[in-house]
């Protein structure tokens, strides 16, 4: 092996690094948006919002070394498919890390309202996702199929959630209509998580096409606001 190859392989080592950085920095900021959807308050927005910038930036530096990698030596096929896979994984974390400020500005809605809703199903949803988005970093650092299929089961069970809290709180806005805005905001907060889920499945369907180079698509992470509006978060 060439000393050329070998620090090829030791950029490709530091961008997987990077890589678990920012999952590890987004998964943070899911945790801190639950926090503030359950305890609303502008500390715990704020620590959303700044968690951001950071994995804003984490995207510009992995982004910068891609290139770097693909400008430095003639890659191979699959570290080709590594370093693009790379990207697009560092944009679906990069749109989580949304999904999470969007979470916390709901919250920020609701402390406007006065209203403290019952998020327990919502933190059961997030806590599910976090975990699928572990197992989907997982599996890509280490070539893990297996993971990938259990990511994909996981992503079935939030639907069924995310299906089953929209049924609900629908219901609820209608028998309780004093409170029906503060309830669309969780139907808000909900879609947001069920997003995320499927950002992570299209970091997981990434292992697929960088060992076999084909992409087996099984969602995918095209949506649309809940019905009933547009976004109240659009302010």
């Amino acid at each position: 092996m060439t000393t050329t190859r070998t620090g090829f392989l030791a950029e490709l080592d530091r961008l997987q690094q990077m890589l678990l950085e920012m999952g590890g920095a987004v998964d943070g900021l899911i945790e801190q948006a639950m926090i503030a959807l359950e305890s609303p308050s502008p500390v715990a927005v704020e620590a959303v919002l700044t968690g951001d910038d950071v994995v804003d930036n984490l995207d510009i530096e992995i982004e910068k070394q891609c290139i770097f990698l693909i400008a430095l030596q003639q890659p191979t096929a699959r570290d080709l498919r590594f370093i693009g896979s790379a990207m697009k994984i560092s944009t679906d974390l990069e749109r989580i890390a949304d999904h999470a400020v969007d979470i916390a500005k709901v919250s920020r809605k609701l402390a406007a309202l006065g209203y403290v809703p019952e998020v327990a199903p919502l933190a059961e949803i997030a806590t599910v996702v976090r975990h699928m988005l572990g197992d989907a970093l997982n599996a890509f650092v280490n070539h893990d199929l297996d993971l990938l299929a259990k990511v994909i089961a996981d992503d079935d069970g939030v639907d069924a959630r995310y299906l089953d809290f929209t049924t609900r709180t629908t219901e609820a806005m209608q028998q309780d209509t004093g409170n029906a805005v503060g309830l669309s905001y969780l139907l808000f907060a909900v879609h947001y998580l069920e997003r995320v889920a499927d950002h992570v499945v299209n970091i997981a369907e990434r292992v697929t096409y960088v060992e076999t180079g084909d992409v087996s698509r099984y969602g995918n992470a095209t949506g649309n606001p809940p019905a009933g509006g547009t976004s109240p978060l659009e302010d």
